[in-house]
């Protein structure tokens, strides 16, 4: 027998053990193929295949494939029940070898989460998916597109036929997720200016930022909504991976501080500094960063996650007028890996990414003759 992934295997050949049960006892089996994964003086592991049929008119009904345990009592190789089991079927046979060859080729990302595993067709071309999802990601499409993907990964073979219609038309599809999510998006940016001019507690602005991580814009990709306490003291307000190169950032959110500037003005120096509030957001965020790299050998083992150079943004205050806005832009520049902005600064974001939305819905309307 030759083995299909020879070219790719160049270990040694694999033996098959093939037996044929008396039929009086076992008639649905008739024949048992097996491997031996691994032997050693006292424990043997095996993998066997039974291609099972029915006891009253021989058909063919399934496979079931058993990794077996098995001990050596006495020079005879005993069954352990407790050390075995079986996959009973060949949709689980198939979904564990599907599983297999993708974490053993290395397919799977370097992330923590939960990934969607697609069966596709032989010449199925992934850097067409890929870059039909690149298309969709923009500016928080992929919320509804993730909750499609949800909803398919239930069904069999509804999966592939949603890539399928992505790769065909592509604009459509990003289109539908747009409309989806701009009246949505509309919503939430209004509560959260509502929640400024009110000047909000910080556990109002964390918990309606904890729902909508698309305020933050597409410079993120994930919000890692459980790992806020990666320090056994202290807990941070968001951690969200960054797009470009997949490490995490801390964003701590403070209140607008409605009316009261985050500089004070030293007419004997004529230059401003800053004040109370702002100083105290700085000196906590840095004993945040000063923790998490203390501890990043820890963090990486424990919860997968590199804190080496880790940055940090706050969120706090208002624009109020060009001056404080100059003076915002100045020590944000004498800053190292930390970076100010306020909440008007926020709002434009989000707004930026409704207007991104309002844009791709328009497009395709007026592309469809609306």
């Amino acid at each position: 027998m030759i083995d299909p992934e020879h070219e790719r295997d160049n270990s040694v050949p694999t033996i098959i053990h093939s037996t044929r049960p008396d039929p009086s006892l076992h008639p649905e089996l008739p024949q048992v193929n097996s491997i031996v994964l691994s032997e050693g003086p006292r424990v043997r592991r095996e993998l066997v295949h039974y291609p099972v049929h029915s006891r009253n008119t021989g058909e063919f009904k399934t496979n079931q494939i058993t990794f077996r345990s098995r001990k050596n009592v006495g020079g005879n190789w005993q069954n352990e029940p407790a050390k075995s089991f079986t996959l009973d079927g060949d949709d689980q046979i198939r979904m564990a070898v599907r599983f297999i060859s993708t974490a053993c080729t290395g397919s799977i990302p370097d992330l923590a989460g939960d990934f969607l595993m697609v069966p596709a067709a032989r010449g199925f071309d992934a850097g067409e998916i890929q870059a039909a999802l690149d298309e969709l990601g923009a500016s928080g499409q992929t919320d509804v597109l993730a909750g499609l993907l949800r909803r398919v990964a239930r069904e069999r073979g509804a999966a592939v036929e949603l890539f399928k219609r992505v790769i065909a038309d592509p604009d459509a599809f990003a289109a539908a997720a747009a409309t989806l999510n701009l009246a949505r998006y509309s919503q939430e940016l209004k509560r959260m200016e509502a929640l400024i001019d009110a000047d909000a507690r910080e556990q109002d602005f964390q918990t309606l930022l904890g729902q909508n991580p698309w305020m933050f814009g597409s410079e993120y990709s994930e919000h890692l909504a459980d790992e806020r306490r990666l320090t056994r003291d202290t807990q941070q307000d968001f951690l969200l991976r960054r797009t470009t190169d997949g490490y995490v950032e801390v964003i701590e959110i403070k209140t607008p501080l409605t009316g009261v500037g985050l500089f004070r003005f030293d007419k004997s120096r004529k230059a401003h500094f800053a004040g109370q509030d702002l100083s105290a957001a700085v000196g906590q965020v840095s004993r945040y960063i000063e923790e998490l790299e203390a501890d990043r050998l820890a963090i990486k083992a424990r919860d997968g996650i590199d804190t080496l150079k880790i940055r940090a943004k706050i969120i706090i205050g208002r624009d109020l007028d060009e001056e404080q806005q100059v003076a915002l832009r100045r020590f944000n520049g004498h800053l190292h890996r930390i970076e100010v902005i306020t909440f008007d600064q926020l709002v434009s974001v989000a707004r930026r990414v409704t207007e991104h939305l309002r844009s791709v819905v328009s497009h395709q309307r007026a592309a469809n003759g609306l």
